[in-house]
């Protein structure tokens, strides 16, 4: 039973097709493109996603970017 102060996160819909298609990019490790709803790009490895934030790798020697999914204008695989 769920306690008062622990709160849980509902779990991904894996039933809807966007995040089946970046589970896809992620397992395949394929590189994409992302557009941001203010004119930034962003081009890198999606590590894992969750409901609020995808974890982009730009760069195997550099750490994970979090990028809020609200803000996505664009996502493309570059491969």
């Amino acid at each position: 039973m769920q306690s008062f102060f622990e709160q849980r996160t509902p779990r991904l819909d894996t039933s809807s097709p966007s995040v089946r298609h970046l589970q896809d990019l992620i397992r395949s490790r394929s590189l994409v493109h992302i557009e941001m709803s203010g004119g930034q790009t962003l081009t890198g490895q999606i590590k894992w996603q969750d409901h609020q934030f995808i974890a982009l790798q730009p760069d195997p020697t550099l750490p994970l970017v979090l990028v809020n999914r609200e803000r996505v204008a664009l996502l493309r695989s570059l491969g």
